[in-house]
């Protein structure tokens, strides 16, 4: 049976979009669990994914022989961390860039086969077969996180998908389990640095298939960048088997109008063989409609899911155990390659994955799509004018555009430039736009054009903020949207949209202000 899972759109925000969940299928079937799309963020950022495996042949050494499979392997638990209170633990080191701005989600998942703690095998007339001992806990979602510099946490997460009891999965009853921690890493004095999962349960020694297990962390954040950015992640629990291909399609997106579009994609399975070739990952062409296989230096076109963790063509080593083979528990980020555009066109607002298997079965429990966005798309999605807007839409409190601060250029790697705005007439497609565009409904004020200096979801801030205009001679006024309670922070309502327009495009020559923009409410 084909598979699709389509990401639908759900709530919107400037920098980052709440982690609502809309189960594309809430349905357990035999060889997994519905998809959710679980969150969307429109944002000027960049994601980063780091993980480890936890079962190996050796409980502390780094194993780099690639043609062993987890399948003739007695395998053992990853233990780094000489913690009594551990029975599993393993590390990697999460990097973010100087200019990066702040935490926007950090979500953690962990997943391993799991059909009991021990697992033996003998030969008998030329076959294993399997026995295995000590009951299985029930409990899978509760394991130890630490984050650099600080001691272990206990970390209870939600189960997404158990195939204890699954006939599909009878043999060796996979599992994966997430939790949010963004708040304990925007809390962290340390973000950059060593973060250790400890206490993932899997089977140890031999399990019919090989077992495997490990944990990753997806992480997005704020920073200046040239273009805003579509990330989407969702999760679930899949069977990719030979039978038929696994096909993934992303939306709510729209591609830069100009240039090359830039795009890449994660994703983490269980049980991809570094020996056992025939599985594939694929993206469709949008010139032709057909698949283009993937690879890259560290993974190939008929082996893609190899059991590694790697960034593009680099196996990530900055890890401990760093093994180059995590025996049956790969990570993948890697760059779209876009040459022309032949795979992505310019203003692309939908694009298919494909996953396959002519050999060895494994399973997809993650996987986020990235791109480099149409400045307008943006635009439109945080004005809450897209007709395809969910009417929960927000506009975050937070705004990071693509120049700091502190030192604004509009390309990092270019010399510095001063701030400039060139004014826009009332003859422009941007007033048009805005005299056109569907108003939006906000119970409690009165219809008219506002012009927004900022949106805040705690009052406080919005206070201190609205104060700061009046200090600076601006007369600023404030109401909440019930919609959301957050507060809007304008600086004039207007009957017309030209006073509207006019205040803001000179407001926007001012870099203070750069943010400024009309909010349309209660005309329609």
């Amino acid at each position: 049976m084909k598979s699709i899972f389509r990401l639908l759109f759900f709530v919107i925000g400037l920098s980052l979009v709440n982690a609502q969940e809309i189960a594309t299928t809430d349905a357990t079937t035999p060889d997994g669990v519905g998809f959710k799309s679980k969150n969307e963020f429109y944002i000027f950022g960049d994601a980063v994914v780091i993980g480890n495996n936890i079962l190996s042949k050796d409980d502390k050494k780094a194993f780099n022989v690639l043609q062993v499979n987890n399948d003739d392997t007695k395998m053992r638990y990853v233990d780094i961390d000489r913690d009594p209170t551990t029975f599993s633990s393993s590390q990697a080191a999460l990097k973010l860039p100087s200019d990066f701005k702040k935490i926007v989600y950090a979500g953690l998942y962990w997943s391993a086969t799991y059909a009991y703690e021990k697992g033996s095998r003998k030969q008998q007339k030329g076959n294993y077969v399997y026995k295995g001992s000590g009951a299985r806990s029930k409990i899978v979602n509760q394991i130890k996180f630490s984050l650099p510099n600080q001691e272990y946490q206990d970390i209870t997460g939600e189960v997404i998908y158990d195939g204890l009891g699954s006939p599909t999965h009878l043999i060796n009853s996979p599992y994966v389990c997430y939790a949010d921690v963004t708040k304990l890493l925007k809390e962290a004095e340390v973000k950059s640095g060593a973060y250790t999962v400890a206490n993932i349960k899997a089977t140890q020694g031999y399990l019919s298939g090989g077992s495997a297990g490990g944990w990753m962390m997806y992480v997005v954040y704020q920073s200046p960048t040239d273009n805003p950015k579509y990330i989407s992640t969702y999760h679930g629990f899949a069977l990719v088997n030979k039978e038929e291909p696994l096909d993934i399609t992303f939306e709510n997106f729209k591609s830069v109008e100009k240039g090359d579009v830039k795009t890449s994609v994660v994703v983490s399975v269980l049980e991809g063989d570094s020996d056992l070739r025939g599985d594939e990952f694929a993206i469709i062409k949008q010139r032709d409609g057909s698949f283009q296989s993937l690879s890259n230096g560290a993974r190939f076109q008929q082996n893609f899911f190899n059991s590694s963790i790697t960034n593009n063509s680099i196996k990530n080593r900055d890890r401990l155990p760093n093994s180059e083979n995590t025996f049956g528990f790969d990570i993948a980020k890697l760059d779209i390659p876009n040459y022309n555009n032949t795979i992505i066109n310019n203003s692309t607002s939908e694009t298919t994955l494909r996953l396959k298997t002519e050999a060895d079965r494994f399973y997809l429990y993650f996987t986020a799509f990235q791109t480099e966005i149409e400045q307008t798309y943006f635009d439109d999605i945080i004005q809450d004018n897209n007709p395809n807007a969910s009417v929960t839409a927000y506009v975050s409190p937070e705004i990071v555009r693509a120049q700091p601060e502190s030192d604004p250029s509009y390309n990092t790697k270019e010399k510095r430039k001063a701030y400039k705005y060139t004014k826009r007439s009332l003859n422009s497609k941007a007033f048009k736009y805005l005299k056109n565009k569907k108003s939006a409904a906000i119970a409690g004020i009165e219809g008219g054009y506002y012009v927004i200096s900022g949106v805040f979801s705690e009052s406080l801030r919005a206070d201190k903020w609205t104060t700061k205009l009046i200090e600076n001679g601006l007369d600023a006024n404030a109401f909440i949207n019930p919609k959301n309670n957050w507060n809007y922070i304008y600086l004039l309502r207007s009957d017309t949209a030209e006073e509207a327009f006019e205040l803001t495009e000179e407001l926007k020559t001012n870099y203070r202000y750069r943010d400024t923009w009309v909010l349309k409410a209660n005309l329609d």
